[in-house]
């Protein structure tokens, strides 16, 4: 029976708390503070430690650093409706699993227990320079089951059971095209999740001849500017995305195009729904030649990389191409849809992939 400690100054969450994992067959000890839960972690086994950010005195991160001296093998997962990324980040530095924000659903209190017990045994944490084929083969290995979640242009998520690959998601892609895709990213960040019960299995192909095949076909599509093109790896009679395609696809995106910024002249993309896109791209075009002017003027050791108008309902966004001076990729972003954060991120994938 796994063991949970949960430590909180509220004493009807605490409660609240310790009665539904009990219900569901945890072994629920409660702590209302820091020095209460060290002496139960020194008095007997603990698997899963739940404890609070802010409480009177001591707190939840405190009580994080003095775990490993107390009790090595609990894993720790913290809760809080007030962390910072400075407190998600000192929380994670000092082994906790989990960082649960208040109010959490019963569902993601179980899926965090779940990680928190499988970190018992092996090693957890973040890394860099690892390929998605190498995690994949760790955890063919060792026959893990996990969910793999791999952040680039789109989230890519990969499903594993005993250690097969059974489910893949990329975009509207399930399955072997998904996989695909997901395999032919550049580049991006992999995080690791407990498996959701009710997994579909859409793969049922073995595991090396899966990658083998996956990995011929990638090399086949002499994908030359990485994941513009993948797309064509699903539907091989489907063209090649480019760059302007892929911004076209961003949330709340109503126009883009590639700007000659001496002349003013749209070369590709299509016309805005609400406004003429090739007054707009003149007028931009001048604007973008001034700043350069004034730039010039300034003698300044320095490049421009983009210029954002921000208007009550829109961004636009001119991005200058660097090894092209006189072109520039413009975009525009409806504000009640669109992410700028994530907009810039895609310009400057697309900037790259003129680049290449």
């Amino acid at each position: 029976m796994t063991s949970v400690l949960i430590v909180d100054d509220d004493d009807a969450f605490r409660n609240t708390i310790g009665r539904d994992l009990g219900k569901q067959g945890f072994d629920v000890a409660l702590a209302a503070g820091v020095d209460e839960a060290l002496a139960a972690l020194s008095a007997r086994s603990i698997d899963v430690l739940l404890t609070d950010l802010r409480m009177p005195g001591a707190d939840g991160i405190d009580l994080l650093a003095q775990i490993r001296e107390v009790s090595a093998r609990t894993r720790a997962i913290l809760m809080s409706g007030f962390a910072t990324a400075r407190d998600y980040q000192r929380a994670i530095e000092c082994g906790a699993v989990r960082v649960l924000c208040k109010p959490f659903t019963s569902s993601e209190l179980m899926q965090a227990i779940r990680q928190a017990v499988d970190c018992e045994t092996g090693f957890r944490g973040n890394i860099h320079g690892l390929s998605l084929i190498d995690l994949l083969q760790m955890f063919h290995y060792a026959r893990r089951s996990v969910a793999i979640v791999v952040d680039s242009w789109a989230p890519g998520h990969l499903f594993l059971s005993d250690g097969k690959i059974i489910h893949a998601v990329y975009r509207e892609l399930t399955g072997e095209p998904a996989l695909r895709a997901i395999l032919a990213m550049p580049a991006g960040s992999l995080r690791s999740m407990v498996l959701p019960e009710g997994t579909p299995v859409s793969i049922t192909r073995d595991f090396a001849a899966l990658l083998l095949d996956c990995l011929r076909t990638i090399d086949e599509s002499n994908v030359a500017s990485g994941e513009w093109d993948l797309a064509s790896l699903s539907e091989p009679s489907q063209r090649a995305l480019t760059p302007l395609d892929h911004l076209r696809e961003l949330d709340g995106c109503t126009a883009a195009c590639l700007l000659d910024t001496e002349t003013g002249v749209v070369l590709g993309g299509a016309p805005g729904d609400d406004f003429d896109l090739a007054a707009a791209a003149a007028g931009y075009a001048d604007l973008l030649r001034r700043e350069r002017e004034t730039l010039a003027a300034l003698q300044l050791d320095d490049h421009l990389e983009d210029i954002q108008i921000t208007l009550s309902r829109e961004f636009h966004i001119l991005r200058a191409i660097a090894v092209r001076p006189t072109l520039c990729i413009y975009v525009v972003i409806d504000r009640r849809i669109g992410n700028l954060g994530m907009a810039r991120f895609a310009l400057a994938a697309a900037e790259a992939a003129f680049d290449a």
